[in-house]
């Protein structure tokens, strides 16, 4: 894809990730590599951010005599999460409304 993902878009989509199961690092780092290559290194420093804020949490649980940290999300990152994608569908309606091919009419004007 074209368009990096800033550090507050990946906010959201952690938060999204979470919001459907706990989740280890790796995880939702594979989930997020589907629409944007990014490295675990880049992604950890967000997870700490987000359980500094507690908007997430953590707890570690052995699987296959390994251990892993899931991350949960809280009852404050459902709260933000609602609040970022009331924010995105804003973004998203301007967004097309600049880049919409001529004749589509399926987007709200600017306001």
């Amino acid at each position: 894809m074209r368009f990096p993902l800033p550090a507050p878009m990946l906010e959201f989509l952690i938060l999204a990730c979470l919001e459907k199961q706990d989740s280890y690092g790796y995880e939702i780092c594979q989930t997020i590599k589907t629409i944007q290559n990014i490295k675990e290194p880049v992604l950890y420093p967000i997870l700490k951010k987000l359980q500094s804020e507690k908007q997430i949490d953590s707890y570690e649980k052995t699987i296959r005599n390994r251990r892993r940290k899931y991350y949960t999300l809280t009852l404050q990152g459902r709260e933000e999460l609602t609040a970022m994608r009331k924010d995105w569908k804003q973004y998203e309606t301007k967004i097309d409304a600049i880049v919409q091919t001529k004749g589509e009419t399926n987007v709200e004007p600017l306001l």
